[in-house]
Parts: C-alpha cells; structure tokens; sequence
C-alpha cells in the first residue's frame, strides 16, 4: 500500500487520476442530459484515465526522463496530466455529439449504445441555425414561433422548458402574422408536440 503522507506518492495518485476527470469534464460540455451518480462518474474517470495513460505513455516517460534545469519538466507534466485530458476530452465530447465512431462502426452492421440520452437533447443541441417551431401543448393550445439566438430550450433533464424569443398568430389561410416582438415561455411538462422545420 503507497504512503499517501509521502508528497511524491500524492502526485503519483493525483496524477493518475486527474487525466479521466479532466477529460470527463470536458466531455460533458458537448452533452446534455440526466447527471450520472458520483460513483459512476469516480468509474468513468478512472477508465478515461487509464486509456488516457495507455494512449500517452511513451510521453510521459519522454517527459518524466527529461532533465532539464529550471521550469521545463513541471511544465511537461502539467501538460500531461491537465492539457492533454482536456483535448482527450474535446475529443470524445465531439465524437459524442457529431456520432464519429457511431457512423464508423454501423458499417460494420454495429450499432452501439448513443451517447445522448433523450430526443430532445439530441435535436435541441444540434440546432445550429434559426428554425420555425410550432409546439402543441397538452389543453391543445398551439404556438407558432421563430426559434433563434434569443431563445432557450433546456438541457435539465429535470426542466424541459422551453422559451420561443418571437411568436405568430396563424391565420385561417395558414399564413402566419407576427404578434410584435413578443415571446412565451412554456413550463416543463406542458408540450405534446414539436414541430421543427429550417428557416431557410
């Protein structure tokens, strides 16, 4: 059992675990949805950070046999164990979003598990331009709206709200007439339907 009193056994630990909750961190930017409980986050970490040490191995001897005078190896490791991580983690974060290896494996009649729990974290977070909307809530009211940098849609698993920045009349021949510059917002729980179509 390591002396954890030791300083160079509690670097040791810290950085060996640091890189998978780094890397998780990071990760979780590009993704929405329900917050995993601690002791699946403390798994998840330490499997990031041993891929990530079997990935960087051969840099962290490079770096760790480097003996130069003054800031350079405090530098590398720092590197290794915080900078490295976080790009680790940029990387599995937009492979999440963008379904990289998702695409890649299906060619091989794979289909794994997607990373994005729900619909609504899947559609909402890859909006990347302004979209009309027309939500149905469940007493059948109708909105008609514009969906763009003024609006929010939530990504608390807990809260699906939802804010339209502009909203319409619709009229009987179906042509819609702005309502000023007024919005809505609709509480968690209300929607029974989305419909989403490109502004272009």
């Amino acid at each position: 059992m390591p002396n954890l009193e030791s300083p160079e056994n509690i670097f040791l630990v810290l950085g060996f675990l640091a890189p998978g909750f780094v890397a998780l961190f990071i990760r979780k930017q590009f993704l929405t949805g329900r917050i995993p409980p601690q002791s699946e986050m403390v798994l998840s970490s330490l499997i990031l950070s041993v891929i990530y040490h079997t990935l960087v191995l051969p840099l962290i001897d490079w770096g760790l046999a480097i003996q130069k005078p003054g800031y350079g190896k405090p530098l590398i490791l720092i590197a290794l164990v915080f900078v490295g991580p976080a790009l680790f983690g940029l990387i599995l974060g937009l492979n999440a979003q963008k379904g990289w290896l998702r695409k890649w494996v299906s060619r091989f009649g794979l289909s794994p598990v997607h990373p994005v729990p729900t619909a609504w974290d899947w559609k909402f977070q890859n909006i990347q331009q302004e979209q009309w909307v027309l939500v149905t809530l469940k007493d059948g009211t109708v909105y008609a709206g514009h969906l763009g940098s003024g609006s929010f849609m939530s990504s608390d698993p807990n809260e699906r709200d939802l804010y339209i920045q502009r909203i319409y009349n619709i009229g009987d021949d179906n042509i819609w007439s702005p309502i000023g510059e007024r919005g809505v917002w609709i509480a968690s729980g209300e929607i029974r339907a989305i419909e989403i179509w490109s502004v272009t």
